[in-house]
């Protein structure tokens, strides 16, 4: 990790105009989708839509890490302001992501690799259901289930499943969950804010959500998919094209964020070492369809440190 990074500076006014321009984008698309007149229509606004989102979860990102604005309260003030727009909770969507970073490519967490004790089926059908939009829809599932019924969140089909478990360890401690369920119940009337917006149609606002839930799933974990079995190092440097610099902003630079977690996105190019293969985005997004592969990597020891 490189220490001597983590003094570069935040980006504030890029970032904030970054939040403000995708943000004004989310409730025109919303609202465009609303009066749309055809099922074509629709999608072609539910797709720009999804393509909107892919940004909005970037800053996301950076609120996790509190690198979107240099001011701590502002930063997760705008951090829960993005995700209201994504529908999850701030602080446990932050949880997630630093406990990914505690327990990246080992054994609960390993969506696309499998271990010879380890039936391939029931690992391709984990695979494939998280790909499809499952994974996103678990969110929403969450929001609902903090907000009105959160035991129900630690047990039963949560605790059984590896992957989900993983995520879910620690964010029980009782000041943690009182923020997930404040701002859960503040999602959730958000949301319907925009439904009374939309005069109540709910079908648009469904399909919008449908078709950003598919395309965020099946690419979260391309950034990992069949890399090292290492905590830090177990991440890919991607190549996207030009065009879609201004989308992802540098997340597809995975492995220069792992290995320096605290460094703002802009500052990321300068961490990939020059000459260095990138495999291509797209490239790992196909491959990660092709189902999990079996491993006989050792399992890497969970870090002793949590990046934030």
């Amino acid at each position: 990790m490189n220490t001597a990074s983590a003094r570069l500076p935040i980006p504030v006014l890029i970032n904030l105009i970054a939040m403000v321009g995708y943000s004004s984008c989310y409730f025109l698309l919303l609202y465009l989708a609303a009066q749309a007149r055809s099922a074509g229509s629709l999608i072609i606004w539910a797709l720009a839509f999804a393509v909107n989102m892919i940004p909005i979860y970037s800053l996301i990102h950076e609120a996790e890490h509190r690198m979107l604005l240099p001011n701590p309260r502002w930063n997760d003030r705008c951090g829960r302001w993005l995700c209201a727009l994504f529908i999850v909770s701030f602080t446990f969507f932050k949880h997630c992501h630093l406990r990914h970073h505690k327990k990246n490519r080992t054994d609960i967490e390993m969506w696309d690799m499998y271990s010879e004790h380890q039936p391939r089926g029931a690992r391709r059908w984990n695979l494939y259901l998280m790909l499809s939009g499952f994974g996103y829809f678990l969110i929403w599932l969450s929001v609902v289930l903090f907000a009105v019924a959160p035991a129900a969140i630690y047990r039963g089909l949560f605790q059984r499943h590896t992957e989900i478990a993983g995520f879910l360890t620690g964010s029980d401690q009782p000041r943690k969950l009182r923020a997930i369920r404040r701002e859960c119940w503040g999602v959730l009337a958000f949301q319907a804010a925009i439904l009374v917006w939309l005069r109540f149609n709910v079908g648009a606002w469904l399909a919008v959500f449908a078709i950003h839930g598919f395309v965020w799933s099946s690419q979260n974990y391309v950034n990992h998919a069949y890399s090292r079995r290492d905590i830090i190092n177990g991440a890919h440097n991607l190549r996207v094209p030009a065009w879609l610099k201004p989308i992802y902003l540098n997340f597809n630079l995975h492995l220069a964020h792992h290995q320096n977690p605290h460094v703002p996105w802009v500052h990321l190019p300068a961490l990939v070492e020059p000459g260095s293969h990138r495999m291509s985005f797209f490239y790992n997004y196909l491959r990660l369809w092709g189902g999990p592969r079996l491993t006989r990597e050792p399992n890497p020891t969970l870090a002793a440190h949590v990046a934030d």
